[in-house]
């Protein structure tokens, strides 16, 4: 009975373990699933679907030894969507359902749990049925877990038989003691002490062939499989993990040896997990030092560039300044230029004025010397005309004659002498037309100078500011290259650290793979 208690105690633990892998099961009775030919519900794990997925069954018995299996409610019955179980011919027991017959059924349906005895394709198991639960409470399915207790039977059946032989031999020594003391009034003291020593070596003969049962039976239920056992523990202790332990029992050597089985396959995927990140860490540092010592190669190169064009710009900084004042330098020059012009300009103006004044007062002589030369022109016609009545007056007209003719003559010299300054005048007027004409083209010329060189002014203004914000571009730029410059060294000495970094990870990857080595992976 506390056999029995014992390992309800030991199923129901097992039950919540198998519970707990389950947080969110929940069914879809939207999605039907075909299991050995039968249609089912989607059973779900979260939002994994677990018809037909017997990896949590598997990942369950692989860790404890004890079986598993999960069923959905597809109508009134219980279906083996998920499980451990294998049958005799090596299938796992999936699409069969739950028997009505069976002593959970009807516990399930009432929402119970059931724990009992059964046999299982020819093995018999410890059981526990639970009622699975969406979250309204609904029953959804149920799940199962299996203790092998075939192992536990046969050595319950060898102690018993153990005890059958002792109680045996115990009877049959108080038989013989029985006898002897009935028949010890008809013996002699010689038949006595035969009698008592064969009775003497019957026992003994019994007690050495029951000591031999219990250590044939004792060796082979615990001395054999604790040497195996030993035997791969040592293994283990040496880095050996390729040995496991054939286990054909469940009893509590049985769990032994699985716990150990178990041992030897978590450190065997721990190590192997251990020695492939090792050796991706030290993959990956080996190029993360590669990567850091180009990049530091590459950062010590670009410093230096750096350093070149911060040279250069200084240089440049320096030549566009210069430039600058040159261009202030030239629009000054041009700004006296303009205003030498203007004032050159002022005086073709005036010039011109005077030219056109001198060739107004030109014209205007001419055109008074025409006037004395009509003059001269009537005097003379006058003085012969008082020439012809003096001469007509005879001796009266003699002395009017005389001064007619010293009119006349003064007639013709002013003729002749307006003449001659009428011929100057007009060669004078011809040139002064000819000055103004030129005094106009100068001015032209001049009003063409004097815009030419205010565009110039204007864009040698233009070229000024131009250089000046070029200046202070430059000089910005010049200011930006001496921080990149800085933080480049900067860059470069982090760079040297993660470097540095870099080695001593790769090794320390090499020294984890050095002591991940020292393992035997299967």
């Amino acid at each position: 009975m506390r056999f029995f208690v014992s390992q309800e105690n030991r199923i129901g633990r097992y039950a919540a373990m198998l519970h707990a892998e389950l947080p969110d099961v929940h069914v879809d009775p939207t999605r039907r699933i075909e299991v050995a030919g039968r249609s089912t519900p989607a059973l779900l794990n979260g939002p994994d679907v677990l018809n037909l997925d017997c990896t949590i069954p598997d990942r369950f018995t692989a860790s404890t030894g004890v079986t598993a299996t999960l069923f959905v409610r597809s109508g009134n019955e219980f279906v083996r969507v998920s499980t451990s179980v294998k049958k005799q011919t090596g299938e796992r027991a999936v699409g069969t359902t739950l028997s009505h017959a069976h002593p959970g059924y009807a516990r399930l349906l009432s929402g119970q749990s059931y724990v009992g005895y059964a046999t299982l394709f020819g093995t018999q198991y410890l059981t526990q049925y639970d009622p699975l639960r969406d979250a309204h409470g609904q029953i959804i399915g149920a799940l199962y877990v299996g203790i092998d207790v075939s192992a536990e039977r046969r050595l319950d059946l060898g102690v018993k038989l153990a005890s059958v032989c002792f109680l045996l031999a115990a009877l049959i020594a108080l038989l013989l003691i029985e006898s002897f003391s009935g028949n010890a009034e008809r013996v002699t003291g010689t038949e006595l002490a035969g009698i008592r020593n064969l009775h003497f070596a019957l026992g003994l003969a019994a007690a050495a062939a029951l000591a031999v049962a219990i250590l044939l039976f004792v060796r082979a239920t615990l001395t054999k499989p604790l040497r195996e056992a030993r035997s791969v523990a040592q293994r283990l202790s040496v880095g050996d993990l390729t040995s496991l332990i054939h286990v054909d029992r469940n009893d509590d050597m049985g769990q032994l040896m699985q716990a150990i089985n178990g041992i030897s396959q978590g450190l065997s995927e721990i190590v192997g997990n251990v020695r492939e990140g090792s050796n991706e860490i030290a993959a990956a540092s080996r190029e993360i030092a590669t990567g850091n010592a180009d990049l530091s190669t590459r950062t010590s190169e670009q410093a230096a560039s750096l350093e070149e064009v911060a040279s250069s710009m200084t240089e440049l900084t320096t030549a566009v300044r210069h430039t600058a004042d040159s261009a202030e330098q030239a629009n000054r020059l041009a700004l006296d230029t303009s205003t030498i012009a203007a004032q050159g300009r002022k005086v073709v103006d005036d010039l011109i004025a005077g030219m056109s004044s001198i060739k107004t007062s030109s014209h205007e002589i001419e055109r008074i010397v025409g006037e004395i030369e009509d003059i001269a022109f009537q005097t003379n016609i006058l003085a012969l005309n008082a020439a012809v009545e003096a001469a007509r007056a005879g001796e009266h007209g003699r002395s009017f004659s005389v001064v007619a003719a010293d009119v006349r003559n003064l007639a013709q010299r002013s003729g002749s002498a307006a003449k001659e300054i009428k011929t100057l005048i007009g060669d004078s007027v011809l040139k002064i037309d000819h000055g103004s004409a030129l005094a106009d083209a100068a001015g032209r010329t001049m009003s063409d100078v004097v815009a030419s060189v205010k565009r110039v002014t204007d864009v040698m203004a233009e070229i000024s500011e131009a250089n000046r914000q070029q200046a202070i571009g430059i000089e910005q730029v010049n200011v930006a290259m001496g921080r990149m410059d800085e933080m480049t060294q900067r860059n470069a000495a982090l760079v040297e650290e993660a470097a540095a970094a870099a080695e001593s990870l790769h090794a320390q990857a090499e020294r984890l793979q050095q002591a991940v080595a020292a393992f035997k992976l299967p």
